[in-house]
């Protein structure tokens, strides 16, 4: 069989796997369409890469939506379209999947999980990686998060890609240690809550001035671009996204690029849970829980955990996280873990409620508004009720 005809077989079978899988609620297809498209194809990456303009985004947080405002960004500043992995499906089988959707456009902006995206780097040869963060996350998957810098300061070595990275981070700036091309994008500094030692060195980190300094020079590179210091982690990676676009040949006026950083979107979703809207923010890890409780302003609070193999099963994490402004809350811990989330909030004096589902926590609120903070299954669970699809809910008592 030819390469072409191989793959375009590959192809046809995947949409024909993804469809079936839509229609009998098992999901949204993209994973069982990209699985079976390399079941029969394991070289169809590489090969529906090749022509095209690709450009990588990676971290441990915020990775879907700036994927999705890279693309919507590069689209208007090219006035072409923009092929891209619309639900965030970010390792081999999501991201062969997004490459044969048609019509396969020119250019591509893709999500990549962190450990996967070496290999993709290699099958792929992009022209820019934006690399977001780098902070504690699944920790039966990834360990510690100097496996995944290392990881990358091991592979970026060639001068054939351009990346930008926020060099506020200490691991992305020895990450790129030894690239060939790095935009730096600087904050002016933020104390990082997983670097106390220097990962090129393991010395001690001198951060009393709001930024790292170390004798072995780490960060001493200058910064290409500087941004406002006091931009929220979602503005920060918008700052990334304009100059990722614009490394792309994007036209991204000042007033585009101004608005986005102003108002830049999360991952949030409003949910009618029971009658009642429910405000939901995606949370995955220590960071991204500290970022979404912060953010929550609503008297009634839902909290859901679930420790699934892409959740991460161990849920030690939930101690590395302050919750004393959910105080005076009503708060309701749901879904699979409630228990383990309960214990913890209530070592901080806060006295919550354990109930199986959001139906049942949204039945025991009054009137007032409600906001919910979620596990990554847990949020992508009520997504998929939403969508009137089969999804697994419960969970031990």
């Amino acid at each position: 069989m030819s390469k072409s005809l191989r793959l375009g077989v590959a192809s046809a079978v995947g949409e024909i796997a993804g469809v079936a899988s839509k229609a009998l609620g098992r999901g949204r297809g993209e994973s069982i369409r990209g699985q079976a498209l390399l079941a029969i194809d394991p070289q169809a990456i590489k090969k529906l890469a090749s022509g095209r303009d690709i450009v990588l985004v990676s971290g441990t947080n915020g990775k879907t939506t700036t994927t999705a405002n890279l693309a919507r960004v590069l689209a208007d500043g090219t006035d072409e379209d923009v092929s891209t992995s619309v639900y965030g499906a970010n390792m081999r089988s999501g991201i062969a999947a997004a490459l044969a959707a048609k019509p396969r456009n020119r250019y591509v902006v893709l999500e990549v999980d962190e450990l996967y995206l070496p290999q993709m780097y290699d099958l792929m040869q992009p022209k820019v990686i934006v690399l977001l963060n780098l902070s504690r996350d699944q920790l039966h998957r990834t360990g510690e998060v100097r496996k995944v810098a290392q990881l990358w300061h091991d592979h970026f070595t060639r001068d054939d890609v351009t990346l930008v990275i926020d060099r506020d981070d200490p691991f992305l700036e020895y990450a790129v240690a030894n690239a060939g091309h790095v935009l730096r994008v600087t904050f002016g500094g933020r104390r990082h809550p997983d670097a106390a030692t220097c990962p090129n060195c393991s010395e001690l980190l001198d951060w009393t001035a709001g930024d790292y300094q170390c004798s072995c020079g780490l960060g001493s590179k200058l910064a290409t671009v500087r941004g406002e210091r006091s931009l929220s982690g979602p503005a920060r990676n918008a700052v990334l996204v304009i100059e990722a676009a614009r490394l792309m040949g994007a036209v991204v006026p000042v007033e585009t690029a101004a608005k986005l950083t102003a108002n830049p979107p999360d991952r949030v979703a409003d949910n009618i849970v029971a009658g009642r809207l429910v405000h939901t923010r995606l949370a995955k890890n220590p960071e991204s829980w500290r970022t979404s409780l912060a953010q929550v302003s609503a008297p009634n609070v839902i909290l859901a955990v679930n420790a699934r193999g892409i959740d991460g099963k161990d849920t030690s994490w939930l101690w590395d996280v302050d919750y004393r402004c959910l105080q005076g809350k009503q708060v309701i811990c749901v879904s699979e873990r409630r228990r383990d989330v309960a214990y913890r909030i209530s070592v901080q004096g806060i006295v919550p409620q354990v109930v199986s589902s959001f139906e049942q926590a949204v039945a025991l609120f009054d009137d007032q508004p409600i906001d919910a903070v979620a596990s990554y299954t847990a949020f992508q669970d009520l997504a998929a009720q939403q969508m009137g699809l089969n999804v697994r809910t419960g969970g031990r008592t």
